[in-house]
This record gives structure tokens, sequence and C-alpha cells, in this order.
């Protein structure tokens, strides 16, 4: 590629900052994987890059597509995803152009292209998928949805079968919502839990976790889905209908999940065993809604927060807030402390055996002693 006049800018994050975890094994915290940025408006083009660099990225900023050929000349280390607009600026080069030129470079061919577009034409997703672009998304979006899509291809093959993340450096419910935003197909599959969920071009389409389908399974994975998962790309996907799409996605399940996340992080961890303390619920009783009755009826030292979520009539997270709040007032304790607090006895007392003194021993069999006495020859009279 020729080179043309430099006007990009680096942004580069801060030295204490942790550099963008971009494969299944962390990498040295001095490695910062590099995006090629392209948007010609200014305060867009500002905040993607500030996201990026927010998130650990290094970012070659720059309005045209035109001003960043040379930095993928011989020579030049080549970045590890390029972001450009898909329409033209002025007489310069769309984003379609530029990625078949891309694809038709062997030192290139490999890199993760997304294409970002602010008017949606009938033939763009078709172009974008000829072009081989790795995703066509309109704009505006949110500069979260760019670091995700960032961390789940940046440094790798624009043609891998799976993309392979883990729920810790990226949770599962902003990777879902970045892929809703793009116009591509395929499924996001747990590693560790048995659950799956089938996307096509910005809805969910199918979904799975242990043993629910359908809208219960995809909230249900959103929340307790957790460890290593893979997306995987599909141009064809198995019948399902229309479940989600991404403006009610954005709107309820998103800020559910995110809710759900940080209330988890307050520190009551789903696997805790919880018990009711009567004297301290005796107290605040009367300050308690009704509804809450159903919730401290479940936490009886042998299920889990974990299961009474799940058994729990109310939604899992008002369910879960309601458990927050009663712990915080101590009416919901761990069951462990409770068996601290009330020791069992040493010496358990024989409960159903009768003691006897020895003094009336004789007495007290005397009126059954004939039925006991063993059969013999007949006295004479």
């Amino acid at each position: 590629m020729a080179d043309s006049p430099h006007r990009a800018t680096i942004l580069e994050p801060a030295p204490s900052s942790v550099s963008a975890d971009v494969s299944p094994r962390r990498r040295s915290t001095r490695f910062r994987p590099r995006v090629l940025l392209v948007e010609p408006d200014k305060d867009t083009r500002s905040s993607l890059a500030l996201g990026l660099v927010g998130a650990g990225f290094e970012v070659l900023a720059a309005p045209a597509i035109e001003d960043v050929l040379g930095e993928l000349g011989e020579g030049r280390p080549l970045p590890h995803l390029v972001i450009a607009p898909a329409e033209a600026s002025g007489d310069g080069l769309d984003g379609f152009t530029f990625c078949e030129r891309l694809r038709a470079d062997a030192r290139t061919e490999h890199l993760p292209v997304y294409l970002l577009s602010r008017h949606e034409e009938p033939h763009h997703r078709s172009r974008a998928e000829a072009v081989r672009a790795d995703d066509y998304l309109l704009q505006p979006l949110p500069p979260q949805v760019v670091v995700s899509l960032a961390r789940l291809k940046a440094g790798r093959s624009a043609f891998a079968p799976a993309y392979e993340a883990h729920t810790v450096r990226m949770p599962l419910a902003q990777v879902v919502h970045a892929l809703l935003w793009g116009s591509r197909s395929g499924r996001v599959e747990l590693r560790d839990n048995e659950g799956w969920l089938s996307f096509h071009q910005g809805h969910v389409v199918d979904a799975s976790f242990e043993g629910e389908r359908g809208l219960t399974a995809i909230r249900r994975m959103l929340l307790f889905g957790s460890g290593a998962y893979a997306v995987s790309f599909a141009e064809v996907l198995a019948e399902g209908k229309l479940l989600l799409t991404l403006k009610i996605y954005a709107s309820l399940l998103l800020p559910a999940a995110e809710r759900f996340a940080a209330l988890c992080a307050l520190g009551i961890p789903l696997s805790a065993r919880l018990v009711v303390d009567f004297k301290r619920l005796a107290d605040i009783l009367k300050s308690l809604p009704d509804d809450v009755g159903q919730v401290i009826r479940l936490f009886d030292g042998q299920r889990t927060v974990h299961t009474a979520l799940l058994e729990c009539r109310m939604p899992e997270v008002t369910t879960l807030e309601v458990v927050t709040c009663l712990y915080a007032q101590g009416v919901l304790v761990p069951a462990n402390l409770v068996a601290e607090r009330e020791p069992v006895p040493q010496s358990i007392p024989p409960f159903f055996e009768p003691v006897l003194s020895s003094g009336s021993l004789e007495d007290e069999e005397a009126p059954f002693s004939e039925s006991f006495e063993t059969p013999g020859p007949s006295r004479a009279a």
C-alpha cells in the first residue's frame, strides 16, 4: 500500500493502566494491542478512542482512510484491529474498498475489520459480506460496544472459527449487547455451564440454559452464566423465532444484568446458605413490605441463595435486592453463624428411654412377671 501524508494521532493508555486482555491466555501487562480507528467526525472519533484507551488499547486515530495507509506499509507494525467508516469521505476510499484491499494483501488479509455506517443502505450488508468484513454496524453506537468487540477480536484472525473469552474479563451481558449491534449470525456457548444463545442480525433467536428455553433461558444465562465461553459466527442457523430485539435487550435485560452483577459484588455468595434470625425479624417486621415474606420463607438453612433466586416468584434481580437488604439488616444470617451461636450439646439426653429408679424395678415388673415365666409341669392341687 502506498504511503500517504501522516495525519493520524496515536493515543496510549496511562502507564499504570491494565493492558487490554485480547487472548484466552493472559498476556504481559506491557503488551498494548493497537487499534487503527478511522472516523470522520471529530467528536465521535474522540469518544471511541478514549473508550478504547481506557480499556487498555493503544489507538491510532485518523479522520480519513488515506491518512492511515502508510501505517500499513512494509516495515510498519500491523494493528490488531481495524475500524473504518463504510462511506467514503469526499473523494477518498470507502470502507468496503479499503477492506477489499486489506484482504487482497497477504500481510493484512487476516486483520479483523469492522465497518461503521451512519446510514444503512439495502446493499451494505451484502457488500460487507462480499469483502469479508468482520461485521457491519450502524452508528451512533456506545463506546462500550466498540470496546467489547475489540476485546473479542483484536489480535486474532478474522477467519477464526471461534473466539474464546471469559466472564471475568468480558461480562457475558456486554458481549451479547455488542454482538446484537452487528449484522452477523452466530452462537455464544458457555464452556462451564449448560447454556448457549443464538443471534441473527440484531436479534436473539434461541437460547438454552440448564433445562430452560426461550426468554427465561436468556435471562438466566446472562445472570448466572459464568466461566469460559466461545463466540462463533455462522451464516446458517437452526430455525428459531425472534425472541428479543436489540432495543428490548438494551432497555431491560442489560440494565438488569448489570444491576445483578453489582449486587453480587457486594459480597453475598450465591452459594451461601442463609437462615432467618427471628428475633431480629420480630424487631423490624412492621417496617417490611408484605411481599418480603415470600423471600424470607425460602431461607431455611438448606437452600443456597442461588436456589432461592430460582424458586422465588419475583424476578431474580428483585429477589437478590431483597436478600441483600435483609442481610444488611441482620434478618438473614449465614447458617454456620447460627450453628456456632447455638452449639450442639456434648451429651444428648435419652428422650425416648424412661429412667427407672433401682428401688422400684421389682414393683414395676411384678404385674407382668407371670407373663414371662417359663412354662412347666402343672402343680398338683
